[in-house]
């Protein structure tokens, strides 16, 4: 049962939309920046110095530098609505992304015109879709991940948050994130490189390289959840402040009515 909407014009109204517009606009950034590819090392560490191959540099898309801020709003979502809100929000920006996809591949097709000295249309095109587009498979396979992901994190916070009797916010807060983000990591990466390539006739990774890649994610995801958690006490605050102390944890105890006293 999804919770009542908050009166028109409410404080709590106005922050359920704000939550929903940034958990939104967050995964159809990440899903469109997803395309590029980048390098890293963690304090000057590589994937070989860890024994996650032969690897100098990691390599991850750019679309984690948004993806970690959705962990946060599914967290301060599920703890002041609960669970169906958390859920309603997810199909939300799955359909938003589905219906964005339709966009973002009609402007790939259209053509360019570049007003750039040294640069010619072209250009502008062939940059333009590269930038943009991705492949089939890895579009289906990063929302079914998400939603996956997503329907796993509401679980496991719920779960935990009724076993530490609603304290210890960091520990489901992280728990549900490094369980959730487990399932999200290897689903995409097996789904994208080595269960639907094939579908369309390509090669499949082999599944020792995409069980190395899904590790090395995770590991990297697994780091971001721990440093993020100042962020989300941050929140956590910001949302206690805007509502005032009782009607934040009035909120709070709607959202989840079976909590132990």
């Amino acid at each position: 049962m999804v919770a009542p909407v908050p009166p028109l014009g409410s404080r709590r109204q106005a922050l359920l939309v704000g939550l929903c517009a940034l958990f939104v606009g967050f995964f159809v950034a990440a899903e469109l920046l997803g395309a590029k590819l980048w390098q890293f090392s963690l304090l000057g560490f590589g994937p070989a110095d860890f024994g996650l191959g032969a690897g100098e540099r990691f390599v991850a898309t750019a679309g984690i530098l948004a993806f970690p801020l959705t962990f946060v709003l599914t967290d301060i979502l599920n703890e002041y609505f609960g669970r169906p809100l958390v859920r309603l929000f997810t199909w939300a920006a799955v359909g938003v992304n589905l219906l964005l996809q339709l966009v973002v591949q009609a402007a790939i097709r259209v053509p360019a015109k570049s007003f750039t000295d040294g640069v010619s249309d072209a250009d502008v095109q062939s940059a333009y879709a590269l930038a943009l587009g991705q492949t089939w498979s890895i579009v289906v396979a990063s929302l079914i991940a998400f939603l996956i992901g997503q329907l796993l994190d509401v679980q496991v916070f719920t779960w935990l948050r009724r076993k530490t009797g609603g304290k210890l916010l960091w520990l489901r807060a992280q728990g549900s994130t490094v369980v959730s983000q487990l399932a999200d990591t290897f689903v995409v990466i097996f789904l994208a490189f080595v269960v639907l390539p094939p579908l369309a006739g390509a090669k499949a990774m082999a599944a020792s390289t995409a069980a190395e890649i899904s590790l090395t994610n995770y590991l990297y995801k697994f780091a971001i959840a721990i440093t993020i958690t100042p962020l989300l006490y941050l929140v956590h605050a910001a949302v206690e402040s805007y509502l005032g102390h009782e009607e934040a944890q009035a909120l709070v105890r709607e959202a989840h009515p079976n909590d132990p006293d």
